[in-house]
């Protein structure tokens, strides 16, 4: 079972590390961290030609943008703390 503090820990490895956060992409993240896929990015995101992943830990929704080009780079991440999500099930 993958770890529900694989969010927490990617956010503290990816804090300071600048450039190096740059050779994370998808093809590790896909199988290593429970998260789902979103239709569409938050506003927040400002990067172009891009997807995003969440995961949910406590109250905190973290958003995980990729580069929707062939090396799928890790290009940021967001954190939405409860009161600045909503989430709807269909």
């Amino acid at each position: 079972m993958r770890s529900l503090l694989a969010p927490a820990l990617l956010a503290a490895t990816f804090v300071g590390t600048g450039a190096q956060a740059q050779d994370f992409g998808y093809e590790a993240f896909e199988p290593s961290v429970n998260h789902i896929d979103l239709e569409t990015c938050p506003a927040r995101v400002t990067a172009e030609k891009v997807f995003c992943r969440a995961t949910l830990l406590h109250d905190t929704v973290y958003v995980y943008v990729f580069e929707d080009r062939n090396e799928m780079k890790f290009v940021e991440m967001l954190a939405f703390e409860a009161g600045e999500y909503e989430i709807t099930f269909k």
